[in-house]
Formats: structure tokens, sequence, C-alpha cells
């Protein structure tokens, strides 16, 4: 990165610094390796000796430190978020680097019926069919297809070998990661005259603004009508979104969550990694649903579901504490076992003293 001063980061993220100083910043660093002339942050002064042994140039603390002495030998920087302010200082870095080559490749494929905006690039080798239309400072990498009649945004970055088939849509500032695929045939089939029939997929994809799809996702097309995902959401690398979903605003998905058909979830909505949802549900508004656990039926507002079945988390756990017991239940169930068949063996008084204790 290019070295920034301690006046133009306060200026990038709003934050105030301990002292002005001409020391200049030339990496962003976390705190494991710091190094002079890097920068990094702290969420909380829990541990203020952890600053004594910092080895960065300057540091972001909570805003609440101001006027405490602190055992740092670089350059505090307060703020009310230290993390959000180093995401300030990242997204600056970051845009400073340009990722794409402008233009357009001259072994890019493009229709003449195809609309371009301004400002658009498209990288060697994509093919973009008749129909589709473009918008303003839309980059799209290498080896990309972008299908018949498809409407992208502005501002959005499709990265290398992504498919966007035929009518689907994204809005605007959507990100779609290395190898993602949005608009294949949703899994539809009947079984008829003794063998599976496939059910025609002509539908479309509707991604929303602010929509990033990771590496190697795939989004269905509808069976017919649309599959939504909604603004803001985040889905996560290797993530299956069946036919006729609807995700809301805001939600996530993490990875490997595979979502079956004409499911609807509602805003908000975090499902941890390897989620199953077995299809015709609806989960509420901001519920959570815990790592590799198996949904079968639908899931209230609010709630936080975790295992297989899942069920409510606290019940959940609680199987779990009992389900740790079960080895020493076993033997304790064996003892009895053993007990009961002992006294089997002796007569109508000798099983009376024996459980007297006789």
């Amino acid at each position: 990165m290019k070295p920034l001063s301690i006046a133009q980061i306060t200026q990038i993220t709003g934050a105030q610094a301990s002292a002005q100083t001409d020391v200049q910043i030339t990496a962003l660093c976390s705190l494991e390796n710091a190094h002079p002339g890097g920068i990094c942050y702290v969420t909380s002064l829990d541990k203020p000796q952890l600053l004594e042994k910092l080895n960065a140039s300057a540091v972001f603390v909570p805003a609440a430190a101001k006027g405490q002495a602190l055992p740092f030998k670089g350059v505090l920087l307060y703020t009310d978020n230290p993390e959000w302010a180093f995401v300030l200082l990242m997204k600056y870095v970051d845009a400073q680097f340009q990722k794409h080559t402008p233009g357009i490749h001259p072994t890019a494929v493009i229709s003449p019926q195809a609309v371009l905006g301004q400002n658009v690039s498209v990288g060697a080798y994509t093919v973009i069919e008749a129909g589709a239309h473009i918008g303003d400072n839309t980059v799209i990498f290498p080896q990309c297809y972008i299908g018949k009649d498809v409407t992208i945004g502005q501002n959005c970055y499709i990265y290398p070998q992504v498919v966007i088939r035929e009518q689907c849509v994204l809005k605007d500032y959507v990100i779609l990661q290395a190898g993602a695929k949005i608009g294949s045939d949703g899994f539809g089939f009947t079984f008829h005259d003794g063998r599976h029939q496939k059910i025609p997929q002509i539908g479309n994809v509707v991604l929303g603004n602010d929509v990033e799809i990771q590496s190697n996702a795939c989004v269905d097309r509808a069976k017919i009508a649309s599959t939504v995902i909604g603004d803001n959401t985040k889905i996560d690398n290797l993530v299956q979104i069946g036919h006729n979903v609807t995700v809301g605003m805001s939600s996530i998905c993490c990875a490997q969550v595979g979502v079956a058909g004409t499911t609807d979830i509602g805003n908000g909505v975090i499902l941890a990694g390897q989620v199953g949802l077995a299809g015709h549900m609806t989960i509420g508004d901001r519920a959570q649903v815990g790592a590799q656990s198996g949904v079968m039926s639908s899931i209230p507002a609010g709630q936080t579901y975790f295992g297989y079945p899942a069920m409510p988390q606290r019940e959940a756990f609680k199987q779990q504490v009992i389900l740790r017991k079960m080895p020493e239940m076993y033997k304790e169930f064996q003892k009895f076992q053993k007990e009961m068949a002992e006294l089997k063996k002796l007569s109508f008084f000798g099983r009376l003293k024996k459980l007297l204790g006789r």
C-alpha cells in the first residue's frame, strides 16, 4: 500500500489521534503480526498490558480510553468503533488497487444486440449474448458467460468463470465471486411412465442490491416466477439455493448451506455452515440456525435452532448433556440388569432378604 500519514488516516476514518506526528503507515496488520509502520485495532482494553508489547506504529482504540494512560509507544487513534474504523481504512486501501484491466478485451464475444452502459469493462473470452443489458461501471472479468436478456445493474463486479443464464436480473452493487452460477435449472422432475421426466424451469433469478454470492455457490432459476435473493444478503462458498426460494434482506448463508425449493427465508436470518433446509417451509425474520443442523419444519421469527432434527437451541443443548451421560447411564443399567437376574434365581423369601439388605 502507499504510505499514509496519521492526518490522512484520521480524515478517512473520523478517528482522533493522540498526537500528530510524521509517522507513515505502510501496512495494515493484525495484533499477532504487528510491526513498525503497521496499524491495527483493539475492540476493548480489558487487557491494556497487550499494548505494551505491541510493535505497531498506530492502533485504533475505543473512544472511552481517551484520557487514560495506556502503555503504547505509538499513536493511539480514538474511535467509537475501532473495528469499523479499520474496515474503512481497508476499503480505502483496497480501492487504490485496480483489480481489472479497464475496457473491452478484443477476445470478448459481445452480441451486437447487447447494451453496455458507460465505463463497462469486459475481460478476455467473456461471452455476452443478445438482449443483455449491462449497467454503468460494471466490471466483468475474463471467461464469464452472460446469457440472453440478462440484466446487470450498475457498479457490479462479476469475477472469472461466473455464469449468469438467460433472463436473470442483478440489481446494483452485486458481487459474484469466481465460479458462481446464477440461473441454472432448478432440480425439478416428475415421475411419469416409469421414469423421471424433466420439468422445464422457465422462471429466473433476481438478485437485489448489494448482494454478494461467493465462489462456486449456485442459485437455481425458478420453475415459474423468480428465485429471489433480497438486498444486502450474503451467500458463502458452495451454497446451494433451490428453485423458487425467497431470501429476505440482510440474511447470511454460510458455507455449504443447502436450501431446498420453495423455502421462504425472512430478513436478517443467519444459517451457519452446512445447515440443510428440507424445503416448502418458512424461516422467520432474525431466526438463527446452528452449524450442521437439519431443519425439517418452519422456524418462528427470532428463534435460535440447533441439531438434527433442528429444535430450539436450549432443548437441543439439554439433549446433548443427556447424550454425554449415556455411557455412565448404560453402565448403571447393566449393573441393574445383573442384580435383577440374580434376584430371579432366589426364592420369594430370598428376594425379600436381599431387598431388605439382610
